[in-house]
């Protein structure tokens, strides 16, 4: 089962306002001396902003969760998960919005995400794995 992400306005607007920008800062490299590593850098910037946007989920696939972020995958096994927890947390993670789902798996480590329908995302893991606690 596909989870998308949950997409806050204000990520929506730091994505698209650095894409706007970066897509300025070329329009204009166009019609001055054109520097061609830049322009490459530039595009290929826009190119990662966008994979983030548009290509942010959360794949439960048999007993794996997969995580998709712009161009980085990550894998968990199901069965190492031992505890889920809801949190707004600011700093960085696979998530496009401060509400978001804790996963605590392994012996300490610890990811989160922001699924658009977060209750039916931890139903389903809880189904595949019981033994994960829900924190409050």
């Amino acid at each position: 089962m596909v989870f998308l992400s949950k997409k806050d306005i204000w990520m929506g607007l730091v994505i698209w306002g650095a894409i706007g920008s970066f897509l300025w800062v070329l329009y204009e490299s166009l019609f001055t001396r054109i520097n061609i590593v830049s322009i490459i850098t530039m595009i290929i910037i826009i190119s990662l902003l966008l994979t983030i946007w548009f290509n942010t989920r959360y794949k439960i696939e048999g007993n794996q969760l997969k995580i998709s972020y712009g161009v980085i995958r990550k894998s968990i096994a199901l069965q190492d998960i031992k505890s889920i927890r809801y949190t707004k947390n600011p700093f960085v993670a696979p998530a496009l919005s401060f509400k978001r789902v804790e996963i605590n798996y392994g012996k300490y480590e610890t990811i989160q995400v922001s699924p658009k329908e977060m209750d039916k995302f931890i139903i389903e893991l809880q189904d595949k794995n019981p033994h994960i606690q829900l924190k409050d």
